[in-house]
C-alpha cells in the first residue's frame, strides 16, 4: 500500500485556482460597466456652432445617464433644440460657466405668423427661469381692420398680415401698456413671446430679428452634482 504525499492532481487544480481567485480577483460587471459609463460621460458634443456640450445636457454621443431629467438635446443638422413643457426651443448659445442658454421659440423662427397661437411655456417648467435681462413682447391676432383703436405704424405699434388672415382682420404688437387692455378686447388671440430687452421696434422685419435673437434662461439642475463631475474628469 503506498501513501500519497501530495493531493490529487483535481484537488491541486482547485487550491491553486483558489489562490488565483483571491489574489487577483476578476473585476465586478458592475465595475465595469461604472467604468464605461465614465468613459461614455466624459465626451462632450457639438452642434450648431456650439462646442464642448457637457452635463447636465446629454443626447448625440451621450447617452441620457451622462446628463440630468428634461435635458435632452436634439441635433439635426444646423439646428440644436430643446423639448421643455411641449414646446420646442431652438438653442443659440450656451454659457456653462453661468448655468444659463439662449433660446428661440422654434414656431417663431423667421415668421410673426404661427400656425397655433400659444403662450411661451418654459417658466412653467422648474428647470429654467428667466433671467432679468428678458423681456416680453405682446402680439395679437384676429384683430378687425375696421377698428380705429388698432395702433398705427408708429413706435407705438403696428400692424401685420398673415397669409391665414380671413378678409377684414390684421395682427397687431404694441409695446405701448395703454393700447393692451383695448387690443385683448378687440382681437381673438395674443401671445408673450420673449426676448432679451429690445430697442425701439417699428417694423414686421424688427420684430422677427427681435424674437431670433432669443432670450436667456438659467437651469436649475443638480449644480453641486455638476461640479463634482466636472472635479473628476467627467463631464
Amino acid at each position: 500500500m503506498h501513501t500519497h504525499l501530495f493531493p490529487a492532481p483535481a484537488t491541486f487544480f482547485f487550491i491553486i485556482s483558489a489562490i488565483t481567485l483571491v489574489q487577483f480577483p476578476v473585476p465586478s460587471v458592475h465595475v465595469v460597466d461604472d467604468d464605461q459609463r465614465y468613459l461614455n460621460c466624459s465626451e462632450t458634443f457639438a452642434c450648431a456652432g456650439i462646442s464642448d456640450i457637457g452635463y447636465p445636457f446629454w443626447g448625440s454621443n451621450r447617452p441620457e445617464y451622462c446628463g440630468y431629467p428634461g435635458f435632452e438635446l436634439n441635433c439635426s443638422g444646423n439646428l440644436l433644440q430643446l423639448y421643455v413643457a411641449d414646446m420646442y426651443y431652438r438653442v443659440l448659445e450656451i454659457n456653462s460657466a453661468a448655468r444659463s442658454l439662449k433660446v428661440a421659440r422654434v414656431d417663431y423662427w423667421n415668421t410673426t405668423c404661427p400656425s397655433t397661437y400659444d403662450n411661451t411655456t418654459i417658466d412653467r417648467s422648474t428647470l429654467f427661469s428667466h433671467t432679468s435681462a428678458t423681456a416680453n413682447l405682446k402680439l395679437y391676432y384676429h384683430c378687425p381692420t375696421t377698428s380705429p383703436l388698432l395702433p398705427t405704424q408708429t413706435a407705438e405699434g403696428f400692424s401685420f398680415n398673415c397669409a391665414e388672415d380671413a378678409n377684414g382682420f390684421t395682427n397687431c404688437y404694441s409695446s405701448n401698456s395703454l393700447f393692451a387692455s383695448t387690443l385683448l378686447g378687440l382681437c381673438e388671440n395674443n401671445v408673450s413671446v420673449p426676448v432679451t430687452e429690445a430697442g425701439t421696434i417699428t417694423t414686421e422685419d424688427a420684430l422677427k430679428e427681435a424674437i431670433d435673437g432669443g432670450f436667456t434662461v438659467g437651469w436649475n439642475a443638480n449644480n453641486n452634482m455638476c461640479n463634482r463631475c466636472d472635479g473628476s474628469g467627467g463631464r
